[in-house]
């Protein structure tokens, strides 16, 4: 494969995983949780988007808002039912009903959805050229490649020159002395919900393009989201972006040029990685003070 295509596949692949670790991340920075049912809200991007145009016949660019809107209603009341009460138990707690809420949304997807592999029948155009050892891009790399850079200039704007963001960031370092300060906490959480599950529903939308949509799909995705944002440097939404891509260009590289059965453990390398960057740089990628999203 020309080293510009295994350049785009990457490009790819980092960008869906890149929106969604910054959704994880922001839940991690703000909330102080770690998240592990957060695959689970993928897989509601991606149901959204498939019953949206395969069944309702609604184009793309449609579907994107109407799966961002229903992903962050649902996540926002799984959030409200299951996490928000616990608000206090500490980050033990949590976890484990992370844990619990993940298999019961995955194994009720099935129960109501099935267990059917599903696909989204995207019409792409495809540009080829012979420039650069020969490659092709489609639309459907435009799409998930431009969005996500949409996501991150805007996610950017919002933490740098908002008050919405610069409450978040506040809240992120010290809920204390965000909260003596004047800044509403509870509605800083409210919002990171939101944002989160938004992010996590559109990520799953951009995943059920590249892929298939399956009731497990979020479950295979959240170890490498967590990979993700632990290589990039737990708390920090630059560098989850940054750890991302980083995976996402291990996986497509190792798969790409490396022989035979080996080629296939590009998750494997991914994680070696991660455990490698650990044992060099403890704080991962991006060294950021402790709770500074």
């Amino acid at each position: 494969m020309a080293l510009a295509q295994s350049v785009i596949f990457a490009l790819e692949a980092g960008s869906y995983l890149a929106v969604a670790t910054v959704g994880f991340t922001l839940i991690y920075g703000v909330v102080n949780m770690i998240n592990f049912a957060y695959g689970e809200y993928m897989t509601i991007g991606a149901y959204t988007a498939f019953i949206s145009m395969q069944l309702f016949d609604v184009g793309v660019l449609l579907t994107i808002p109407i799966v961002i809107v229903v992903s962050m209603v649902a996540g926002y009341a799984i959030s409200r039912v299951t996490f928000v009460p616990m608000r206090g138990a500490g980050a033990v707690p949590l976890l484990l009903a992370s844990i619990g809420l993940g298999m019961l949304l995955r194994n009720g997807y099935r129960l109501v959805g099935g267990a059917n592999i599903r696909f989204i029948d995207f019409r792409v155009q495809v540009y080829r050229t012979e420039a650069l050892g020969g490659f092709f891009i489609n639309t459907r790399h435009g799409l998930v490649i431009g969005s996500a850079f949409v996501v991150f200039v805007l996610i950017h704007v919002l933490m740098t020159r908002t008050n919405a963001g610069i409450a978040m960031r506040a809240t992120s370092h010290s809920e204390l002395l965000a909260r003596a300060s004047g800044i509403n906490t509870d509605r800083v959480r409210r919002n990171v919900w939101l944002m989160s599950s938004g992010l996590a529903g559109f990520s799953g939308f951009l995943l059920g393009l590249t892929s298939s949509i399956a009731p497990l799909m979020g479950f295979d995705e959240v170890l490498l989201v967590i990979a993700a944002a632990i290589l990039g440097g737990v708390g920090s939404v630059y560098g989850a972006v940054i750890g991302a891509y980083v995976i996402g260009f291990v996986m497509i590289f190792s798969s790409s040029y490396l022989p035979g059965a080996i080629s296939n453990l590009g998750t494997v390398f991914a994680f070696l990685l991660l455990i490698i960057m650990l044992l060099v740089r403890p704080t991962g990628i991006a060294d950021v003070a402790e709770g500074d999203v």
